[in-house]
């Protein structure tokens, strides 16, 4: 007889672990389908006691263990997986069981996957090196080629890792010469018979491997791994959109810790955190970091402006805009147009000067939005990327014209204009609506460049599925563009502009309606040397990562309920000091109240904010350095 002890594998699981007895002997490390209430949920086996040794404790026990139902074919994960994960709760105030429910595909949850792991993990390291690349796709996969070799004739395997779907097949077509034998390709878009195929060639212990995957599968393990290359490490692809919002980089590098692999962060616009401790030598440098970034395209900045008419029509592209559609179709050559998401309206104008309003502290276009009160109508103007939330103006402070318009310059409405303007030329459009599969997606692409002189009209979705460059881009707002919702909006600003170019093989038009932000300097010469070295003064003064660790909170109910939450979390984080504030969207019927912690990095991890964090409510949201605190 044995006492089994596991943790169930959910996201959303509070549970540390539970307790069963069984006269099956289970290896550390097997998932198993255990009765959870009235339900069956899977759950990993994380020790193994006999009963005689377990007397003393069984003898003490206030209840009565259930047994284990007898298992079908059981599947096993490996002990570096779990270590990994117990690694992570120092810094995710969230449970073993929903970080391994995270980290693991589906399928292995499932127990639908086969895996066989013949040879036992080597001894675990404690120390991790990583590198910091920084170049175009080309000079970066000649890199990784150089490193792949390398890694090869030390007879260890290679883990790469890239964002999405579509760049799991580009980057197997840049690095598979020589070796198409040796790679395998994981992607949570490929069918179960895909998957199997993969799992098969996964397990081949012949050859040392190049495993290419999306972050799904990027926690599947083999003994011979040595080395983790993390390509576009800047992506928010990275970041986890659900319980318990894990970022698989830091993931990555915990991994990488226990088990003294090497990782390799790759970008055109690494993260200013990473160039941060690249600068202060905690992370190496790999190659040369380029004091430019050199493309073959031009970027030429179009500042809109129109004269004041009595009879006003919003004018969504400048004539230098036109003419350039106009002889690119005539010449039978393509343009990436680039749009903010759909429906968006980022920016408040005036009719008659065209003036934009402006948070003064972040640069971002305000949004208009109302609330009522007391029946009265309230109409505010809001910051997306500061929070920052202020009386709507009743008139210009330029011309002082009282007639201002919200103008929407999401996608369906360019879309609209192009149709109407240039009713001869195919707009071929993709954003989520369009672009609902990977299959879809690739077939939009390609019939996009089959059609010669045609428009591509797409959100940033598009641009990993932009492998050939085309011969000209256009941004049509710059505002809209600006109008992140994120702490970091000049940095997402500077890496879109400088992907869109590098995508370009002739000229990127961006056009405005206001002065040009110094970021479009940046990109225009490729000097992020000193674009980083700005941020990062400005981040040390505001007090935000890498300097500090954000932990941010969100509260959601009704107004009583929601106070009386927020107080009970204020006595339990006193010593955190956190900050609480309304969400700018937030309504009598509907509030929303967040909550910042600002943790010093030299006093990270805090294992007692943590357990603290942990005895939360399930209701309250917790995020680890989130992208957005408003």
């Amino acid at each position: 007889m044995f006492v089994i002890e596991v943790i169930p594998l959910s996201h959303a699981s509070t549970i540390e672990s539970l307790t069963y007895y069984s006269t099956v002997d289970y290896e550390l490390g097997s998932i198993l389908s255990v009765p959870i209430r009235k339900q069956t949920k899977r759950a990993i086996v994380i020790s193994v006691h006999g009963v005689s040794t377990a007397k003393t404790a069984l003898r003490a026990a206030t209840f009565t263990l259930k047994k284990l139902p007898p298992q079908g074919d059981i599947k096993k994960i490996p002990p570096l997986i779990i270590a990994t994960a117990q690694k992570l709760t120092d810094t995710v105030p969230a449970s073993m069981g929903a970080i391994l429910f995270s980290l693991l595909p589906k399928e292995i949850i499932a127990g639908e996957a086969i895996i066989e792991y013949i040879v036992p993990p080597k001894e675990h390291g404690k120390s991790v090196t990583v590198s910091v690349l920084q170049g175009t796709y080309e000079d970066r996969f000649r890199t990784y080629r150089s490193r792949i070799r390398e890694t090869f004739a030390h007879r260890g395997s290679v883990l790469f890792v890239v964002p999405t779907s579509a760049d799991v097949e580009r980057a197997r077509t840049y690095l598979e010469k020589g070796i198409e034998n040796r790679i395998v390709t994981f992607s949570s878009s490929f069918t179960k018979h895909k998957l199997n195929l993969s799992y098969e060639a996964f397990q081949d212990l012949t050859h040392a491997k190049l495993i290419i995957t999306t972050p799904s599968h990027a926690f599947l393990d083999r003994h011979d791994i040595t080395e983790v290359i993390i390509d576009q490490s800047r992506s928010r692809a990275y970041k986890s959109r659900f319980r318990p919002y894990l970022d698989i980089r830091d993931c990555m590098k915990a991994l990488a810790t226990l088990d003294g692999r090497t990782l390799l962060l790759g970008d055109l616009m690494p993260r200013t955190e990473d160039e941060y401790l690249r600068r202060e030598d905690i992370y190496n440098t790999e190659e040369e970091a380029p004091k430019r970034i050199n493309f073959s395209s031009t970027l030429d900045v179009i500042t809109h402006t129109q004269e004041r008419k009595a009879t006003y029509e919003f004018e969504l592209f400048s004539p230098v805009i036109t003419s350039l559609i106009t002889n690119a179709f005539t010449e039978r050559k393509n343009i990436f147009m680039y749009a903010a998401r759909r429906g968006i309206a980022p920016v408040v104008t005036c009719v008659d000067c065209g003036y934009i309003f402006r948070c003064p502290d972040s640069g971002a276009p305000y949004s208009l939005f109302k609330t009522t009160k007391n029946g009265e109508e309230q109409r505010w103007f809001l910051a997306s990327a500061s929070g920052k939330r202020i009386r709507a103006a009743d008139v210009c402070p330029d011309c002082g014209s009282w007639r201002l318009r919200e103008r929407g310059i999401g996608i369906q409405h360019i879309a609209d204009e192009l149709h109407k303007i240039f009713p001869h030329i195919p707009v071929v459009l993709f954003d989520h609506t369009t672009a609902t599969t990977y299959r879809k997606a690739k077939s939009i692409i390609g019939h996009f460049y089959e059609k010669k002189g045609a428009i591509l009209l797409g959100t940033g979705m598009a641009l990993p599925y932009i492998e050939d460059p085309v011969p000209y881009s256009i941004v049509t707002s710059l505002d809209a563009a600006r109008a992140v919702p994120t702490w970091r909006a000049d940095e997402e600003l500077c890496a879109l502009l400088l992907s869109i170019r590098e995508k370009t093989s002739e000229q990127c038009l961006v056009q405005t309606r206001s002065t040009p932000e110094d970021v479009l300097a940046h990109v225009k010469t490729g000097n992020l040397e000193q674009f980083y070295t700005e941020e990062i003064a400005l981040r040390q003064q505001l007090s935000y990562p890498p300097f500090y660790i954000f932990i941010h909170l969100t509260l959601l109910g009704n107004a009583q309920s929601v106070a009386a939450l927020e107080t009970s979390i204020q006595a339990a984080l006193l010593p955190y000091a956190p900050r609480f504030y309304h969400a700018p969207t937030t309504t009598s019927l509907k509030t929303i109240r967040y909550g910042l912690i600002r943790i010093k990095r030299s006093e990270w991890p805090n294992q007692t904010l943590m357990n603290t964090l942990r005895t939360l409510p399930p209701q309250v949201r917790i995020e680890i350095n989130p992208d957005r605190i408003v």
